[in-house]
């Protein structure tokens, strides 16, 4: 009976590897359970759970988010955490919507003459639902990004008073109305816990429409929103960085952030496309400073700033952004000698050893992965790539017989 299993499990493993054969030797990403893809506190709790089946696509997961204020879809278990935690916020704005103080209020604000509130405050959206996360460019071929990065910062498909125009709200050059209306939605994100540059579009939406209704209808905040949530901004590393988000004009803020850029080597350039940059909200800005600024004294800051100018969605920004978080705790313990920007962040040790960080959550070993791997440029005699999350058995297994060290759950 014994030798009978044995037998069959022999089969079973020759299919296995003949399968993989056939598919060039990699393997098709899975399809996880909600369990095996997020944390307890995330699968299901108050008013929301995600679906039971959570695809990846070689680096990340895709949640559907169902809630008591609406379905989402979200692109990892940070960005998952994140939306879970405004949750509460989106709850308490929608039953401050329907009281009678909101509903006149927003009357009393439609007779005032509005100045174009609603393009005060751009906040860079994408919505996830029918979109890849984007986070394969940052393993995928390495280009030149010297045109893409002049791209992102002048947009030739705009005139240039278009473009001065744009630069000027992003740089909060703004009228009077305007930066009463913004100290409104700093005051109303910071009371709900949340980030007033938030690229969740249904809680941006509601946010506008209180603050909006706060200053142009002349009534307290404190009167329409009657409770504190407790602080949530989870898309920020510390409490100084939130502090200047809620606390800081926004044009205040963009100076500051451009006077630390400049500080560091980077060029106008190089700032303007950050800037400009579709995903990377003024907070994502101001932490990606913060986690630069803990760099001091390693070489190569304005490549990772000029890499950070092409980004063209939120989840490629945080996912930026938490490498070069990854990259101060590294250099902290450790310090490091340069860090780069092509194609994805990485670092060097005075050692000489590779450092690559990957916030992703499930890696399998796929074309792309294979190709990464396989980067002339990242050779070196000890290399080692740091995921937040972890790696198929697989992908290990190749990635260490190719010469790196993999490190699965690195806190960042």
């Amino acid at each position: 009976m014994r030798r009978a299993i044995l037998l069959a499990m022999l089969v079973v493993f020759a299919f296995a590897t003949a399968a993989q054969a056939q598919s060039g030797g990699f393997e098709k990403t899975p399809v996880l359970s909600a369990a095996d893809a997020a944390p307890p506190n995330l699968v299901k709790g108050n008013g929301f759970q995600i679906a039971e089946r959570v695809p990846t696509d070689g680096l990340t997961t895709l949640f559907t988010l169902k809630a008591d204020v609406g379905t989402t879809e979200v692109h990892g278990v940070e960005t998952l955490a994140l939306r879970v935690s405004e949750l509460p916020a989106l709850r308490e704005l929608g039953k401050a919507s329907k009281t009678a103080t909101f509903t006149k209020a927003l009357a009393d604000a439609a007779k005032r003459p509005v100045k174009a509130a609603v393009q005060i405050v751009q906040h860079p959206v994408d919505t996830v639902k029918g979109i890849p996360s984007g986070l394969g460019r940052f393993f995928d071929r390495v280009g030149s990004g010297t045109e893409r990065l002049y791209d992102a910062a002048t947009d030739s498909s705009k005139s240039g008073g278009q473009r001065t125009e744009e630069i000027a709200k992003k740089s909060g050059q703004l009228t009077m109305d305007a930066l009463g209306y913004e100290q409104e939605l700093r005051k109303l994100a910071k009371q709900l816990g949340v980030d007033p540059y938030t690229t969740n579009v249904a809680l941006a939406k509601k946010l506008d429409e209180f603050a909006s209704v706060a200053f142009y209808g002349r009534v307290g905040l404190n009167t329409l929103i009657s409770v504190v949530v407790p602080a949530s901004l989870a898309i920020t590393g510390t409490s100084a960085t939130r502090d200047l988000i809620y606390d800081t004009p926004r044009g205040d803020l963009v100076v500051k952030n451009e006077t630390a850029l400049s500080a560091m080597g980077a060029s106008d350039l190089q700032i303007r496309a950050l800037q400009a940059a579709p995903g990377f909200t003024l907070s994502l800005q101001t932490e990606l400073v913060e986690q630069l600024g803990k760099l001091g004294g390693v070489a190569g800051r304005p490549a990772v700033v000029a890499l950070a100018g092409t980004l063209k969605t939120s989840d490629q920004a945080l996912f930026l952004v938490r490498g070069v978080r990854i990259l101060a705790l590294q250099h902290a313990q450790s310090p490091l000698a340069e860090v780069a920007g092509v194609g994805t962040v990485f670092a060097r040790a005075k050692d000489g050893t590779l450092i690559v960080p990957a916030a992703v959550d499930y890696v399998s070993w796929t074309e792309r992965a294979s190709r990464f791997a396989r980067r002339t440029d990242l050779a070196a005699p000890q290399r080692t790539v740091l995921l937040t999350g972890r790696a198929t058995s697989l992908a290990k297994q190749q990635l260490t017989a190719l010469g790196w060290r993999v490190a699965e759950g690195t806190p960042d």
